[in-house]
């Protein structure tokens, strides 16, 4: 029997997946769908926009929650289609534009996805009468409760191409809980810095805290993945920032106050406060307080989390009381949001399934939805991966039987995440795969049974759980840690990483997945590589928002090193904030530097510094720091000493190559004209072509440039690897490159 591939109809499904390529790994599949780049006439309307399943909801509910989808984004023509996805391109934050770039080596590419829905098309589905919940940007739809006569109203809407109903879900719960501990308050609880509350461009902008002496009750959970060993290498989630969709959150509690949270929505009351309030039951913010404070907790000698100096997003999806089909469109439209702001992690520790346990009711999610292409959050797990973030969700709490996992733990290219006792033996909670489709899950497992969390309510007190849920924030605060072990590594090389090192990769199966991970192993052992990039380090002096009466100005950090022994140079940039651009770059070898430039007075500077080794891989400190002058600073008009730009050169594409391959690179840093040159070398360090040579180019500048696989005289050069080597002022980068002939 013939299956449509998703709840939003057979045709608007084949939208949503085109371009799905099925790619091997380690006994698996991965799902990479292509973002949709080019203009393809809108579907058919089927002959019933209002579908059977639709009906049948309504008349037994009166009013329900429906998915209405549209026909098209507004593009007429392969023109107009180009034109939209330039101009929606042109609105991607900075941060979500670079996390895509490392996804596709080097480029940004803006696609379909991008294109917001038509206003217009949303007003006219409103003016119907009907109640708008979320609007879709990925699935260019609107979530909205209706009546029957509403619904048809919508139908007969020219732009809406067809009316599904939502799927009814159950979100997980924990299957046990254990006694509250109650704890003093700390004498000395660090503050909130106000700086990063703000939903901005991701700014890790604040406080880094120092890895704790004691991890209290949870040094068993850590322990069991290996991540004190991490923390002790410099590595404790700074400058990354993860997502939180879950229930709600008391940020009061003594492990969360700390925290750097960069935004919060409630998207079940559309609001911006994720905490209890009006209309919330008293348990409402627990799972989600807990769960926030097993991935990234910050109360030494009690409770701490893998990701402790991560910046936040935190997102309520899910009403506790109802247990309804609402909660997937809040899903999608979380992980639209995070994905927005430029989230490189979601933690996810929501799975939906059937909602009638006689699996009667019409919309059920069934075995045969669990494909990794039929339920939307699925879906929306999917697009969000192949956006650049990791997707870590729990796998649910059926087990043991075979295929009871629930939905999105279905999807090919997140990290479903089991859960196992401290012995590392499977809990008998923990749902199983395969999937509907035979393919293994979970991908990993940690810790499910007896995890210490903070308890909401009680700021000073902690207890014990069970359940997938607590096995997933542990996952997804350690992809924090290898995210920012490896800045220049995929979303699919994060999970790979994962999977190859973790106890069980030899052997997977659908209890266990690919086993327990190991969080040191996935960012040194992997077959990806060891890290090459300097570890994370501190800003010392000045303090952030210190105010500076006097000079001359001396700015300090803290020494790092490099994993591979190579000497370390640091590149010093000061910005002023308004207008925001560079006033000063230079390069030291100390840790320290005296502004060797005037500043001005009543003025805001902000700083940072990058370790550098000598294959210009750059770390960029763990934050960055705000200075403002005061009125004795002023000697006139600052003046900066030229200083070469920033060479940033991404991987070429593709990789390996058997003929062309395209080397990308882009100048920052003070405005001006510079020489640049850019050469390929054989494995033995001999020239073999050069493709620019002290070709003047302005700064800023981005720029492509190919070598066909030939040499100066136009002989093809054989199979090997090869290195490509651009300089800019002094300024040097290089990265190597497979051919295969």
């Amino acid at each position: 029997m013939h299956r449509h591939p998703s709840n939003f109809g057979p045709a608007l499904a084949a939208l949503i997946l085109a371009a799905i390529t099925v790619a091997p790994f380690a006994g698996a599949t991965s799902i990479h769908a292509a973002p949709r780049d080019r203009y393809a006439p809108p579907p058919p309307r089927p002959e019933n926009v209002l579908s059977a399943a639709a009906v049948a909801r309504l008349r037994s509910e009166g009013t329900s929650t429906l998915w209405v989808t549209f026909a098209d984004k507004g593009e007429r023509d392969a023109r107009s289609f180009a034109a939209a996805v330039r101009q929606a391109g042109d609105r991607v934050s900075a941060r979500a534009r670079a996390r895509r770039m490392r996804e596709t080596g080097g480029r940004f590419v803006p696609d379909w996805y991008d294109v917001p829905v038509v206003t217009s098309y949303v007003e006219g589905v409103a003016s119907t009468g009907a109640a708008i919940r979320n609007v879709s940007r990925w699935f260019n739809a609107v979530s909205v409760d209706a009546d029957e006569a509403s619904a048809r109203r919508i139908a007969s809407l020219p732009f809406v191409h067809s009316i599904e109903p939502a799927r009814k879900s159950k979100g997980i719960k924990p299957i046990e809980t254990g006694p509250i501990r109650t704890y003093a308050p700390p004498a000395n609880r660090a503050p909130r810095d106000p700086g990063t509350e703000t939903q901005s461009e991701g700014s890790s902008r604040g406080m880094s805290f120092p890895v704790p002496v004691s991890y209290g009750s949870a040094l068993g959970q850590l322990t069991q993945i290996n991540v004190p060993a991490v923390h002790d290498s410099g590595f404790t989630g700074a400058g990354v920032i993860v997502a939180m969709l879950d229930t709600g959150y008391d940020e009061t509690h003594t492990s969360l106050a700390p925290l750097k949270k960069i935004a919060e929505w409630d998207f079940v009351q559309h609001d911006a406060e994720t905490a209890n309030q009006g209309g919330d039951v008293s348990n409402q913010w627990s799972h989600g307080t807990g769960t926030w404070s097993v991935a990234g907790g910050y109360w030494p000698g009690v409770l701490v989390g893998p990701a402790f100096n991560a910046g936040w997003l935190i997102a309520k999806t899910e009403y506790v009381p109802s247990e309804t089909h609402v909660e997937e469109d809040n899903w999608v439209a979380a992980a639209e949001w995070a994905d927005s702001i430029g989230a490189d992690v979601i933690s996810s520790s929501l799975a939906y399934d059937d909602f009638d346990p006689a699996g009667n009711s019409p919309g059920d999610y069934k075995l045969q939805d669990k494909d990794g292409r039929t339920a939307i959050v699925t879906l929306g797990a999917v697009v969000a991966h192949r956006r650049g973030i990791v997707v870590c969700n729990s796998m649910a709490n059926s087990g043991p039987a075979a295929s009871t996992l629930a939905c999105p733990a279905d999807a090919d290219s997140i990290l479903s995440v089991g859960a196992v006792d401290p012995t590392n033996l499977i809990a008998g909670f923990s749902s199983r795969g395969p999937t509907w489709d035979n393919r293994i899950k979970p991908e990993v497992v940690a810790q499910g049974v007896g995890v210490y969390w903070a308890i909401a309510g009680f700021p000073n007190s902690t207890g014990t759980a069970n359940g997938t849920s607590l096995s997933c924030p542990l996952v997804g605060g350690s992809a924090a840690l290898v995210r920012e072990a490896h800045p220049e590594w995929s979303a699919y090389q994060v999970r790979q990483a994962f999977m190859e090192t973790a106890d069980r990769a030899g052997t997977p199966d659908n209890n266990y997945g690919w086993g327990l991970i190991d969080v040191q192993a996935a960012i040194y052992s992997s077959s990806l590589g060891g890290p090459v990039y300097p570890y994370p380090f501190d800003l010392l002096e000045p303090a952030n928002e210190a105010v500076i009466s006097s000079v001359p100005v001396t700015l300090r950090w803290r020494h790092t090193r490099d994993p591979q022994l190579e000497p370390i140079t640091y590149e010093v940039s000061v910005w002023s904030v308004a207008p925001a651009q560079c006033v000063f770059t230079t390069t030291t070898a100390d840790s320290q530097l005296v502004l060797p430039f005037s500043l001005l007075s009543n003025t805001e500077y902000e700083w940072y510094v990058t370790a550098m080794d000598t294959a210009a891989h750059g770390r960029e400190s763990r934050d960055r720091r705000r200075l403002t002058t005061g009125t004795v600073t002023g000697v006139g008009v600052a003046v900066a000493p030229p200083s070469p730009p920033r060479v940033l050169l991404a991987q070429s594409r593709p990789n390996p190559t058997r003929g062309s391959t395209q080397l990308d690179f882009s100048l920052s840093g003070p405005a001006g004209v510079v020489p640049v040159t850019l050469r390929i070398f054989d494995a033995r360090g001999r020239l073999v072509r050069t493709l620019l040579d002290h070709a003047e180019m302005a700064v800023p500048h981005s720029c492509s440039v190919s070598w066909d696989g030939v040499d100066e005289n136009g002989r093809s050069v054989p199979s090997g690897i090869y290195h490509y080597q651009m300089e800019a002022s002094g300024r040097r980068a290089s990265k190597r490159l497979v051919l295969v002939r």
